[in-house]
């Protein structure tokens, strides 16, 4: 896949997911430049002790450190919002379901580079991402939201629970 057109789906989350919201859809923002433009314009907005906190959460990982970055991005969200926005363009966003992702991944494992792995299934800590893409497997924001509005949200659901009949080996040996 053209790595322009490509976005990582956690499919293994999906599985559970569906179990408690079967209708869920993933809203992915395609923004490609966003690490340079945070670069450019939020790094100067940081004061001295602001720009020590992102230095922190940059070179260390973990779940206490996912933690603190997302207090710190809130944290400074609200505070800087309007430099912030003045800065950003609306990025576009693309919405594919937990279902049609899933139903990439049975269909084109080969999608998926870590079921490929050889510490596959030895419990290796590893996250198993589909990799779809943006042009071919996911619908904008504004074509779904013109079908809510044209029609109603249940067109979507509709989408979502979509189901075709297919001819499968199914071997008893």
């Amino acid at each position: 896949m053209d790595p322009d057109d490509c976005i990582p789906i956690p499919v293994y989350k999906a599985y559970d997911a569906i179990e408690k919201e079967s209708n869920l859809v993933y809203a992915v923002a395609i923004d490609y430049g966003l690490v340079d433009s945070i670069n450019t314009y939020l790094i100067p907005l940081l004061d001295e002790n602001e720009a020590i906190v992102w230095r922190i959460l940059n070179e260390f990982s973990g779940t206490r450190i996912r933690d603190a970055e997302d207090k710190f991005v809130y944290g400074m969200t609200t505070k800087h919002w309007n430099s912030i926005r003045q800065k950003f363009a609306t990025p576009e966003f693309r919405l594919i379901s937990a279902r049609k992702s899933i139903r990439i991944l049975q269909k084109q494992p080969k999608r998926t580079p870590g079921i490929g792995l050889r510490a596959w299934g030895t419990g290796a800590s590893a996250e198993v991402n589909v990799h779809i893409s943006v042009a071919e497997e996911t619908k904008s924001w504004a074509e779904v939201f013109d079908r809510i509005v044209g029609k109603s949200l249940g067109d979507i659901i509709d989408a979502v629970n979509r189901k075709k009949t297919e001819i499968v080996y199914d071997p008893e040996i």
